[in-house]
């Protein structure tokens, strides 16, 4: 499952991708197109920026914009960012120990790897197109 962080995060990078190459979005409207509080996106977005997925100029026409164009960014790029490295596993706080009989670690494994393939193998570029032919399909 992941975060609400790592949700509302990946939500405003899809939004600075729809608004791409025309210039900067302020805070305040990622916030209300996302449903999100301005102060708890302002914390994502600095996360964002840590991460060099997101710039952010100053002053009156300030606001934030992709560091990169969205073709070079991937959804496990942001998922990284506020999830660290993207762990499944059924037993959360307990190791499963290897060589058990009864121990069924690899397919956690194999799901992780496929998890993970698949988020790094899905531009930012593709899920704004995806939006934009399916607009019932926005669930991110």
């Amino acid at each position: 499952m992941l975060s609400l962080k790592a949700q509302y995060g990946l939500r405003a990078v899809v939004s600075l991708a729809s608004h791409y190459g025309k210039g900067p979005l302020q805070a305040k409207e990622i916030a209300t197109s996302q449903g999100v509080p301005v102060r708890y996106l302002e914390l994502l977005l600095s996360q964002l920026r840590r991460a060099r997925i997101v710039d952010a100029t100053r002053g009156k026409n300030g606001g934030y914009i992709l560091a990169k164009e969205p073709s070079s960014i991937t959804v496990l790029d942001v998922v990284t960012a506020f999830e660290g490295r993207v762990i499944i596993s059924p037993m959360r706080g307990e190791k499963e120990k290897e060589g058990n009989p009864g121990s069924l670690s690899f397919i956690w494994k194999e799901a992780e790897k496929r998890v993970v393939e698949y988020l790094g193998s899905l531009k930012i570029s593709e899920v704004l197109e995806l939006i934009q032919s399916n607009k019932e399909m926005y669930f991110i």
